[in-house]
């Protein structure tokens, strides 16, 4: 009875180690990205149609999988706010995902100090709060992941296909889990569990038979996101090709995001695996060989399609976010991979542990500056967006150029009003001639991030004219480089004489 209590009250503190920062994050942190806009805007068409009755299964085709957006769309129809029924969603599967992490290592060490000690390293680290309170599916896609190694771990092969056929509705890289899965049962088991391999192949089939239904294209998605590849390498021709300074700026991204101290042990867990690969045949439950293998294989499959991905220019810039999973992934791999270590060498236990603690602690100083970074960034947006809000008239005034997304989404002016960089040519008379054979009132841009306008007038250092338009204001924050300036067309009545 002792024992029951003691394990309800240890369970709750875990609980609320995790979500205190979770929950408190997705009503008081901005999201950290901008692609949580359209997913917002997507969870609040989707959360429409469900209300009113008029909802279709084609309703669920998109540009990304559908799973965390009907999912938070469900939970709308209670909450009555999209913007926080998503970020809420997120909040949740990131108090989950600490929590497994902390069940993963139990299982992985049995070694509870080793698993409380993982938790925290998740359960407080900036990046993954921030991202938990943000309305993307980066943190609920990891959870479900880890839920499925989790299950992995205990054999349980069809809770695993679930779990990952989820992940396959989530994001499309969780379509890898239909091949590893079966590979690690293989190898630990000499056999294949048929009905969990038919469960991980339903989210492919049934992604097509959405776009067919929708499109009558059942590859609609996979054209609709090459389009997208197209346009912005032709938008951004630097990004098309490998470069030393592209490696080397995505690389240290890579590195602080998924932690260099789970990264440095992720390797030498798989060079383990890779020196003992011939022997899990023959490995019983529990020993090293068999309860590091599952781990290994998940990392060293995420990392490697997101690297593929780079090197192609599918994916051509890392950001912060992409190292999620492989910390979430790493985490129990460090731990065990230190545990091994202190029973081989138990006289450098100690300077190990140290200069894990060390790493781990410099790299959530980066983390917490870029995420203090990330909010005085969304004050500016929010400041040119606010303003655009409170001025703009849809009925009268004419379209809007912004090649700031965050401002266009955060101004809750309807996207259909706005022009960007893609519509718009690259030559400086061509330009003027655009915006005013398009009618455009204001100009929106970036002059660190290489706009239309920025590039055609690199003399605006002070706020000069464009052409008829001048500068109504401009809002700046001095980490992430952040500048960001607001012009409106000069009216006939205002002209100077």
């Amino acid at each position: 009875m002792r024992r029951s209590v003691y394990s309800k009250t240890g369970w709750l503190i875990l609980v609320l180690v995790a979500a205190v920062p979770r929950v408190l994050g997705a009503f008081f942190l901005p999201n950290a990205f901008g692609d949580a806009y359209v997913y917002i805007r997507d969870i609040g068409v989707m959360s429409t149609k469900l209300s009113s009755g008029r909802f279709a299964f084609a309703d669920l085709y998109g540009f990304w999988l559908p799973f965390y957006q009907f999912i938070s769309a469900v939970v709308n129809l209670f909450v009555r706010n999209g913007f926080y029924s998503g970020k809420i969603v997120s909040a949740l599967f990131g108090v989950g995902s600490c929590l497994l992490i902390y069940s993963i290592v139990l299982r992985l060490t049995t070694n509870r100090a080793a698993a409380l000690l993982s938790l925290a390293l998740i359960a407080l680290n900036p990046l993954h709060t921030f991202y938990s309170a943000s309305a993307m599916t980066d943190v609920p896609f990891a959870f479900f992941v880890l839920a499925s190694l989790y299950f992995v771990l205990s054999r349980g092969w069809v809770l695993a296909a679930i779990f990952a056929a989820l992940a396959g509705l989530t994001r499309i890289e969780g379509w890898m889990l239909i091949v590893l899965i079966p590979v690690i049962q293989l190898l630990r088991e000499r056999r294949i569990s048929f009905v969990a391999l038919a469960v991980m192949c339903v989210p492919p089939l049934l992604w097509f038979y959405i776009s067919w239904k929708a499109t009558g294209d059942w590859l609609a998605c996979f054209r609709s996101r090459q389009q997208y590849h197209d346009w912005l390498m032709a938008a951004n021709p630097a990004l098309a090709r490998v470069s030393f300074g592209g490696i080397l700026r995505d690389g240290v991204v890579l590195l602080v995001s998924t932690d260099v101290a789970v990264l440095s042990a992720s390797f030498i867990a798989g060079w383990f695996v890779l020196k003992r690969l011939g022997r899990y045949r023959r490995a019983q439950a529990g020993t090293h060989e068999d309860r590091i293998l599952a781990p290994v294989v998940f990392f060293f499959a995420f990392l490697g399609f997101l690297l593929t991905a780079y090197l192609t220019r599918q994916a051509p810039i890392i950001f912060p976010r992409y190292g999620l999973l492989l910390f979430s992934l790493g985490i129990p791999i460090l731990a065990w991979t230190f545990l091994m270590f202190r029973q081989g060498k138990p006289q450098w236990a100690r300077t190990l542990l140290i200069s894990i603690i060390v790493i781990c602690v410099l790299d959530w100083g980066i983390q917490f500056a870029g995420a203090v970074g990330t909010v005085n960034q969304y004050r500016a947006q929010r400041s040119v967006a606010d303003y655009l809000r409170d001025h703009y008239l849809p009925a009268i005034d004419g379209p809007i150029f912004s090649d700031e997304g965050n401002v266009t989404a955060l101004s809750g002016i309807a996207p259909d009003k706005f022009l960007t960089s893609s519509d718009a040519p690259k030559d400086r008379e061509a330009f003027l001639t655009f915006l005013r054979e398009k009618n455009v009132e204001y100009l929106v841009f970036n002059k660190q991030v290489g706009s239309t306008p920025a590039k055609l007038f690199p003399d605006l250092e002070y706020g000069g004219s464009i052409g008829p338009f001048e500068p109504l204001t401009h809002s700046n924050a001095a980490f992430l480089n952040t500048n960001i300036w607001l012009y409106r067309v000069r009216k006939v009545s205002e002209a100077r004489p």
